[in-house]
């Protein structure tokens, strides 16, 4: 998908649906993987591509701004996401006491979570283990 707000809304409802279609968890569960995997996405597409500071587009030579989003579930029925970007860190200028609480809900809403980031991209695995019917 395309690094902006908008696809990151669009995402959320798509994946919710995937999820219901492809697993079975309570709402308490089904609610917290949806939300941290779409915290994990809107984090990517506010944070990974640089924008130029007077068109808010794209630095000249940065990538297109794309993410990518596989999950799979796997034979201890466990979800497993990760979300990917070849983008690099931009920071929010906000001194806003709301922003930068992402990665902190991530952790708590999932079961595991690794977040690797390198001159290529970052990339954020979540897991959930049990308590799934697959």
């Amino acid at each position: 998908m395309t690094a902006t707000p908008e696809s990151a809304y669009r995402f959320r409802q798509l994946f919710a649906q995937w999820l219901d279609a492809t697993i079975s968890v309570d709402a308490e569960r089904r609610s917290d993987i949806v939300l941290a995997v779409y915290e994990a996405v809107a984090n990517a597409a506010e944070h990974a591509y640089a924008a130029d500071a007077h068109s808010g587009s794209p630095a000249s030579g940065a990538p297109s701004g794309a993410i990518e989003v596989r999950a799979q579930t796997t034979r201890e029925e466990s979800l497993e996401v990760t979300v990917t970007d070849a983008g690099r860190w931009k920071s929010d200028a906000s001194s806003s006491p709301y922003r930068g609480r992402g990665l902190a809900l991530i952790s708590a809403l999932s079961d595991a979570s690794d977040v690797s980031s390198g001159p290529g991209g970052t990339s954020v695995t979540l897991t959930w283990h049990q308590r799934l019917s697959v």
